[in-house]
């Protein structure tokens, strides 16, 4: 079967059905019997996420994951022994590790994976082809061998490596000599092409002499301003007893500042570390460094225009949650600068991460919001289909109008119901006051007087009255200015029941794992549900 249903894998096989790729494919398994994936294998599948490989695996055709656009990760075995070229090409990878056996990185490889900001290589590259790593535009953590042969344009348009190294020449001859005498910044570097590393290995090249003195090296930085630290957070290996034994010899490591002016926390935030690791750092961070001035609006923008997943995004926000709980992010100046790119060649955030990062700059004032229908409303996206039609700049202002007639519309509502019930509970005082029989029986109920108040707001039948009414109060839909409101007649009013409710539930975090980073102290993120908002609804039962 070409399709596992119960795990919903797409099991490719290169043969039959197995071999006719569904378009909208997401996730795919490799079958044991595929020995290299043939030329446009995949090329084009903008859903597909997930790809699981296997040990048995030596080739990559050529433009076999072309335009793969949501593919976020690939785990290459060692036995890979060549790729085509184009394999990867507007990929959305963090980091990429090139096999050991594969000497040439061919044309085109890695062109156009704007998110890609580590890139390791063997030390035995024979020739970088032309073109292989042009249009990467995050790209910072690289070195290439001495004897490496570098084609044209391998780093066109690598705008953060071209920001802080001027020329292509320049990064080419920065990443060749990068880790001159600087050993544990190159043992960092091509870890993953050890054989399992153990802590106590790591431990001896950071010690010299009779007396096993700490290598001093260790506290410096190299060509772009890491530290080992920094490489390590960059690197596919991520074992938590590495950062032990780092931070343990090099603690200053946690607070250097790169040429890009970001800290190790950053890489391991940014290449989706496993949550232990993380747990470490921020404890790390926590009792050596307790008052440590991080970044926030710089991290925010770096993975913003990076356009990394919303779960990574919203990890960071938690974390700075754990640090300062009361740190406001300045929204307004970070949507700012996402809204436009600082030159032609430089990505800004996509519509789906500038979408999210907006709603988290509101979550506050949406969840103040005591109508369930007002607070949908403020939950959707851009709907077009072209990025390019996708005005930064005019959502944010049309989001911003649009919160505030709701927020206006709210308060409306809020006094009017106010009124109503108000109504209704004083028109079952005078009633009851006057003899009107309660219940079934003629003899009058007698109970002091705050009892007696209290019986009959809850008797009124406000509820009942202001579920029936309440639709009737409700303003038109705010609309946005790409909305044909022609081809959209309104959603039928059977569903009376969803326009209010007794939970403030404005949700941007669908997408995030269960297992990321939670608040220290309970309280919610921005841009988080809050299951225990006070804010006063209007109940309706």
């Amino acid at each position: 079967m070409a399709d596992d249903n119960a795990t919903g894998v797409f099991v490719y096989t290169g043969v039959g059905e197995g071999a006719v790729v569904p378009q909208d494919v997401v996730r795919v398994r490799i079958d044991q019997t595929v020995l290299a994936i043939p030329i446009e294998a995949f090329m084009s599948k903008y859903k597909l996420q997930e790809v699981q490989l296997h040990d048995g695996l030596y080739g990559i055709g050529k433009q076999a994951f072309f335009a793969c656009k949501a593919l976020r990760k690939v785990q290459l075995s060692d036995g890979v022994e060549r790729i085509g070229g184009f394999a990867f090409f507007g990929c959305n990878f963090t980091k990429f590790r090139c096999p050991p056996l594969v000497t040439t990185i061919p044309w085109g490889l890695l062109a156009d994976c704007k998110g890609m900001f580590s890139l390791e290589m063997p030390e035995n590259t024979i020739r970088l082809e032309h073109a292989a790593c042009c249009h990467c535009n995050s790209l910072r953590n690289v070195a290439i061998a001495m004897n490496t042969v570098v084609g044209e344009n391998s780093f066109n348009n690598c705008t953060d490596l071209l920001h802080i190294l001027g020329t292509e020449e320049a990064i080419v001859n920065a990443s060749r000599h990068r880790f001159n005498e600087l050993p544990f910044h190159r043992k960092m570097y091509y870890i993953s092409y050890f054989d399992q590393t153990t802590a106590e290995e790591i431990r001896n090249v950071i010690t010299i002499g009779e007396n096993d003195e700490i290598d001093l090296t260790g506290f410096e930085q190299d060509c772009v301003g890491m530290t080992p630290l920094h490489i390590l957070a960059c690197s596919t290996v991520q074992r938590l007893e590495l950062y032990q034994l780092m931070i343990a010899n090099y603690p200053d490591n946690l607070i250097v500042k790169d040429m890009w002016g970001a800290v190790p926390l950053l890489y391991a935030l940014w290449g989706d570390a496993p949550s232990e690791i993380l747990q470490y750092l921020v404890n790390s961070y926590q009792s050596i460094y307790p008052d440590h001035e991080f970044e926030w609006n710089s991290m925010v923008i770096t993975l913003g225009r990076a356009n990394a997943s919303l779960a990574v995004i919203q990890n960071l926000l938690n974390v700075r949650q754990m640090f300062l709980p009361g740190y406001i992010i300045d929204w307004d100046y970070v949507l700012r600068v996402l809204a436009r790119a600082t030159s032609s060649t430089e990505p800004h955030a996509c519509s789906a991460t500038f979408c999210f990062l907006t709603r988290c700059s509101i979550a506050t004032r949406v969840n103040a919001i005591g109508v369930k229908h007002f607070r949908d409303a403020m939950a959707d996206d851009w709907m077009g289909d072209d990025e390019d039609d996708f005005d930064r700049e005019e959502w944010h202002n049309e989001t911003l109008t649009k919160l505030e007639y709701y927020e206006s519309e709210y308060l409306r509502l809020k006094e009017s119901t106010s009124l109503l019930e108000l109504g209704l509970w004083k028109m079952k005082l005078d009633y009851s006051k006057g003899g009107i029989k309660m219940g079934g029986g003629n003899k009058k109920i007698k109970m002091d007087q705050s009892e007696f108040r209290l019986q009959c707001r809850i008797s009124c039948g406000a509820d009942h009255v202001i579920e029936n009414v309440l639709p009737y109060l409700l303003p038109p839909d705010f609309v946005r200015s790409y909305v044909d409101v022609s081809d959209d007649d309104n959603d039928d009013d059977d569903n009376d029941d969803d326009y209010v409710d007794d939970d403030n539930d404005y949700d941007v975090d669908n997408d995030v794992d269960d297992d990321d980073i939670e608040d220290s102290d309970g309280e919610v993120e921005d841009g988080s549900v809050d299951d225990n908002n006070e804010e006063e609804e209007l109940r309706l039962r």
